[in-house]
Protein backbone atom coordinates (compact mmCIF):
# COMPACT_ATOMS: atom_id res chain seq x y z
CA UNK A 1 0.00 0.00 0.00
CA UNK A 2 1.37 3.41 -0.99
CA UNK A 3 1.44 5.41 2.26
CA UNK A 4 2.69 8.53 0.47
CA UNK A 5 -0.38 8.52 -1.80
CA UNK A 6 -2.76 8.54 1.17
CA UNK A 7 -0.79 11.15 3.12
CA UNK A 8 -0.68 13.45 0.11
CA UNK A 9 -4.36 12.92 -0.62
CA UNK A 10 -5.73 13.20 2.94
CA UNK A 11 -3.41 15.54 4.84
CA UNK A 12 -3.69 19.09 3.41
CA UNK A 13 -0.37 20.16 4.94
CA UNK A 14 1.68 17.42 3.26
CA UNK A 15 2.69 19.53 0.25
CA UNK A 16 3.78 22.36 2.55
CA UNK A 17 6.46 20.19 4.13
CA UNK A 18 10.02 20.20 2.86
CA UNK A 19 11.48 17.03 1.34
CA UNK A 20 13.18 15.98 4.58
CA UNK A 21 9.97 16.39 6.58
CA UNK A 22 8.01 14.40 3.98
CA UNK A 23 10.47 11.53 4.15
CA UNK A 24 10.39 11.51 7.95
CA UNK A 25 6.60 11.61 7.92
CA UNK A 26 6.38 8.62 5.58
CA UNK A 27 8.96 6.65 7.55
CA UNK A 28 7.19 7.30 10.87
CA UNK A 29 3.84 5.94 9.66
CA UNK A 30 2.61 2.41 10.22
CA UNK A 31 -0.40 0.64 8.72
CA UNK A 32 -2.21 -1.19 11.50
CA UNK A 33 -5.13 -3.60 11.32
CA UNK A 34 -7.69 -3.93 14.08
CA UNK A 35 -10.26 -6.57 14.89
CA UNK A 36 -13.91 -5.75 15.52
CA UNK A 37 -14.32 -4.63 19.13
CA UNK A 38 -10.61 -3.95 19.67
CA UNK A 39 -9.75 -0.92 21.80
CA UNK A 40 -7.35 1.16 19.74
CA UNK A 41 -6.82 3.93 22.28
CA UNK A 42 -7.94 4.59 25.84
CA UNK A 43 -7.22 7.06 28.62
CA UNK A 44 -4.91 4.47 30.19
CA UNK A 45 -2.95 3.64 27.04
CA UNK A 46 0.27 5.19 25.81
CA UNK A 47 0.12 7.87 23.13
CA UNK A 48 -1.26 6.12 20.06
CA UNK A 49 -0.54 8.76 17.43
CA UNK A 50 -2.51 10.50 14.70
CA UNK A 51 -4.90 7.98 13.17
CA UNK A 52 -6.05 8.03 9.53
CA UNK A 53 -8.86 5.59 8.73
CA UNK A 54 -8.30 3.52 5.60
CA UNK A 55 -11.15 1.03 5.93
CA UNK A 56 -13.88 0.13 8.39
CA UNK A 57 -15.08 2.51 11.08
CA UNK A 58 -14.10 3.48 14.61
CA UNK A 59 -16.16 4.74 17.54
CA UNK A 60 -14.97 7.38 19.99
CA UNK A 61 -16.67 7.11 23.37
CA UNK A 62 -16.40 7.89 27.06
CA UNK A 63 -17.44 5.59 29.87
CA UNK A 64 -18.58 6.09 33.44
CA UNK A 65 -17.23 4.22 36.51
CA UNK A 66 -20.31 1.97 36.43
CA UNK A 67 -19.60 0.92 32.85
CA UNK A 68 -22.19 3.05 31.02
CA UNK A 69 -20.95 4.41 27.68
CA UNK A 70 -21.89 7.19 25.27
CA UNK A 71 -20.60 7.62 21.74
CA UNK A 72 -19.11 11.03 20.96
CA UNK A 73 -18.10 10.59 17.33
CA UNK A 74 -17.49 8.08 14.54
CA UNK A 75 -14.57 7.74 12.13
CA UNK A 76 -15.13 6.45 8.62
CA UNK A 77 -12.87 5.98 5.59
CA UNK A 78 -10.33 8.85 5.24
CA UNK A 79 -11.36 10.43 8.55
CA UNK A 80 -8.50 11.63 10.75
CA UNK A 81 -8.43 11.52 14.55
CA UNK A 82 -6.08 13.71 16.57
CA UNK A 83 -7.46 12.77 20.00
CA UNK A 84 -5.36 9.61 19.99
CA UNK A 85 -2.31 11.87 19.58
CA UNK A 86 -3.32 14.52 22.13
CA UNK A 87 -0.25 13.72 24.22
CA UNK A 88 1.79 15.45 21.53
CA UNK A 89 0.30 18.75 22.67
CA UNK A 90 1.05 20.36 26.01
CA UNK A 91 -1.88 20.78 28.42
CA UNK A 92 -4.19 18.86 26.08
CA UNK A 93 -5.74 15.69 27.49
CA UNK A 94 -8.82 13.73 26.47
CA UNK A 95 -10.19 10.74 28.37
CA UNK A 96 -11.66 9.28 25.19
CA UNK A 97 -11.65 5.64 24.14
CA UNK A 98 -11.37 4.63 20.50
CA UNK A 99 -12.83 1.27 19.45
CA UNK A 100 -12.90 -0.54 16.11
CA UNK A 101 -16.59 -1.09 15.32
CA UNK A 102 -15.70 -3.33 12.39
CA UNK A 103 -12.51 -4.87 11.09
CA UNK A 104 -10.42 -1.79 10.34
CA UNK A 105 -7.14 -0.65 8.92
CA UNK A 106 -5.53 2.71 9.59
CA UNK A 107 -2.35 4.69 9.13
CA UNK A 108 -0.90 5.72 12.49
CA UNK A 109 1.54 8.64 12.58
CA UNK A 110 4.08 8.74 15.39
CA UNK A 111 3.09 11.41 17.93
CA UNK A 112 6.66 12.58 18.63
CA UNK A 113 7.13 13.52 14.96
CA UNK A 114 3.74 15.21 14.94
CA UNK A 115 4.86 17.34 17.88
CA UNK A 116 7.98 18.43 15.97
CA UNK A 117 5.99 19.23 12.84
CA UNK A 118 3.51 21.39 14.74
CA UNK A 119 6.35 23.41 16.26
CA UNK A 120 7.92 24.14 12.86
CA UNK A 121 5.07 24.37 10.38
CA UNK A 122 2.08 26.72 10.52
CA UNK A 123 0.07 24.58 8.07
CA UNK A 124 0.27 21.62 10.42
CA UNK A 125 -0.89 23.74 13.37
CA UNK A 126 -3.85 25.04 11.37
CA UNK A 127 -4.88 21.53 10.42
CA UNK A 128 -4.63 20.30 14.00
CA UNK A 129 -6.85 23.18 15.11
CA UNK A 130 -9.34 22.28 12.38
CA UNK A 131 -9.45 18.68 13.61
CA UNK A 132 -9.94 19.82 17.21
CA UNK A 133 -12.78 22.17 16.20
CA UNK A 134 -14.42 19.44 14.13
CA UNK A 135 -14.42 16.98 17.04
CA UNK A 136 -15.62 19.70 19.44
CA UNK A 137 -18.63 20.41 17.19
CA UNK A 138 -19.50 16.69 17.17
CA UNK A 139 -19.23 16.48 20.95
CA UNK A 140 -21.41 19.60 21.33
CA UNK A 141 -24.02 17.99 19.10
CA UNK A 142 -24.08 14.92 21.35
CA UNK A 143 -24.40 17.18 24.40
CA UNK A 144 -27.30 19.07 22.80
CA UNK A 145 -29.10 15.83 21.93
CA UNK A 146 -28.61 14.41 25.41
CA UNK A 147 -29.75 17.59 27.14
CA UNK A 148 -32.68 18.77 25.06
CA UNK A 149 -34.20 15.73 23.37
CA UNK A 150 -36.08 12.77 24.79
CA UNK A 151 -34.58 9.30 24.54
CA UNK A 152 -37.47 8.32 22.23
CA UNK A 153 -36.42 11.02 19.79
CA UNK A 154 -32.72 10.16 20.07
CA UNK A 155 -33.34 6.47 19.42
CA UNK A 156 -35.52 7.34 16.42
CA UNK A 157 -32.85 9.60 14.96
CA UNK A 158 -30.13 7.06 15.65
CA UNK A 159 -32.02 4.26 13.86
CA UNK A 160 -32.78 6.46 10.85
CA UNK A 161 -29.17 7.67 10.62
CA UNK A 162 -27.86 4.11 10.81
CA UNK A 163 -30.34 3.07 8.13
CA UNK A 164 -29.04 5.84 5.87
CA UNK A 165 -25.39 4.97 6.56
CA UNK A 166 -25.89 1.28 5.85
CA UNK A 167 -28.43 1.89 3.08
CA UNK A 168 -30.69 -0.75 4.58
CA UNK A 169 -33.83 -0.90 6.68
CA UNK A 170 -32.43 -3.92 8.53
CA UNK A 171 -29.90 -3.06 11.24
CA UNK A 172 -27.79 -5.76 12.84
CA UNK A 173 -27.35 -4.46 16.37
CA UNK A 174 -28.39 -5.31 19.90
CA UNK A 175 -30.24 -3.22 22.46
CA UNK A 176 -26.93 -3.03 24.34
CA UNK A 177 -25.27 -1.51 21.26
CA UNK A 178 -27.89 1.24 21.09
CA UNK A 179 -27.64 1.91 24.82
CA UNK A 180 -23.87 2.33 24.54
CA UNK A 181 -24.28 4.67 21.59
CA UNK A 182 -26.70 6.93 23.43
CA UNK A 183 -25.48 6.73 27.03
CA UNK A 184 -28.53 4.95 28.36
CA UNK A 185 -29.27 1.58 29.93
CA UNK A 186 -30.22 -1.53 27.97
CA UNK A 187 -33.47 -1.89 29.96
CA UNK A 188 -34.70 1.59 29.07
CA UNK A 189 -33.74 1.19 25.40
CA UNK A 190 -35.54 -2.17 25.25
CA UNK A 191 -38.68 -0.63 26.69
CA UNK A 192 -38.72 2.14 24.08
CA UNK A 193 -38.02 -0.29 21.22
CA UNK A 194 -40.91 -2.47 22.40
CA UNK A 195 -43.11 0.60 22.30
CA UNK A 196 -41.97 1.36 18.75
CA UNK A 197 -42.78 -2.23 17.79
CA UNK A 198 -46.30 -1.96 19.22
CA UNK A 199 -46.73 1.24 17.19
CA UNK A 200 -45.77 -0.72 14.02
CA UNK A 201 -42.66 1.39 13.43
CA UNK A 202 -40.13 -1.41 13.74
CA UNK A 203 -39.88 -5.17 14.04
CA UNK A 204 -37.48 -6.63 16.61
CA UNK A 205 -35.57 -9.85 16.07
CA UNK A 206 -32.65 -11.43 17.88
CA UNK A 207 -29.61 -9.28 17.07
CA UNK A 208 -31.37 -7.14 14.48
CA UNK A 209 -34.05 -4.46 14.02
CA UNK A 210 -36.13 -3.93 10.92
CA UNK A 211 -37.47 -0.43 10.22
CA UNK A 212 -40.92 -0.64 8.65
CA UNK A 213 -42.22 2.92 9.03
CA UNK A 214 -39.50 5.55 8.62
CA UNK A 215 -42.00 8.40 8.78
Amino acid sequence: MDIEYYLKDILPFFNDLNDEEKMKLISKCNINKYKKGEIVHSKNSSCTGLLITLSGNFRGFISSPNGREITLFKLYERDVCMLSASCAFKNLTYDVNLEAETECSAIVLDSSLLEKLTSNNLSVIKYMLYLAQDKLSQVMYVLEQTTFFSLDERISEFLINQSNIENSNILYMTHENIANELGSSREVVSRILKKFEKEKKIEIYRGKIKLINLK
